[in-house]
C-alpha cells in the first residue's frame, strides 16, 4: 500500500470516529423533529445526555451521538412504542451500531488492487498470521478472498 493509500485509510478511519460536532437543543430539535420541551424532559429523565457547559444557565450542547440516539427513540415511538420502551430499543440498537462501527475501524487495514478490484484489506485470517481476507464488491454484491500474506 502506497502513501497516498495509507493517508486515504487513516481519513475513514477518522470519519467513523467524527463524533466531534455539537448541536443546540434547537438544533437538536430540528433536526430530529422532536419539540424542544420533549428532550428537556427526555433529558430529566436520563434517555439522553448534554454536555453540561462550566457556565451555570449556559445552553446545552447535544453530541452526534445523542442526535442518532433522538432519532432511534423518535422512530420507536412512531411505531407505537412507550418512551421507556423506545429508549431501551434505541440503546440496544446504538450499541449493535458502536459495534460494527469499532469492527470496521478496527479491522480496515487498507485499500489493495488485486486481480483487478479494489478490495478492502480487512486484516489477518488466521491466528499464524499467514493468511489476509479481502473484502470486495462486484455488481453491489460482497466477496471474500483469501491470500497469502506475502502475495
Amino acid at each position: 500500500m502506497d502513501d497516498q493509500d495509507e493517508a486515504l485509510v487513516r481519513r475513514l478511519k477518522a470519519q467513523f470516529n467524527a463524533h466531534q460536532f455539537e448541536l443546540g437543543i434547537s438544533d437538536l430539535s430540528k433536526g430530529t423533529g422532536v419539540s424542544q420541551t420533549q428532550l428537556r424532559y427526555w433529558e430529566q429523565k436520563g434517555y439522553i445526555y448534554s454536555k453540561k457547559m462550566a457556565e451555570k444557565n449556559a445552553a446545552h450542547h447535544y453530541s452526534y451521538g445523542t442526535f442518532m440516539r433522538v432519532h432511534l427513540i423518535k422512530a420507536f415511538l412512531d411505531e407505537g412504542f412507550t418512551l421507556a420502551a423506545a429508549a431501551k430499543m434505541a440503546a440496544d440498537r446504538r450499541n449493535r451500531l458502536d459495534m460494527m462501527r469499532l469492527f470496521t475501524v478496527k479491522a480496515l487495514q487498507g485499500i489493495e488492487e488485486r486481480d483487478g478490484h479494489h478490495m478492502l484489506n480487512l486484516g489477518y485470517f488466521d491466528e499464524a498470521k499467514t493468511q489476509v481476507l479481502y473484502g470486495y464488491l462486484v455488481n453491489d454484491e460482497v466477496h471474500y478472498r483469501v491470500y497469502p500474506r506475502n502475495k
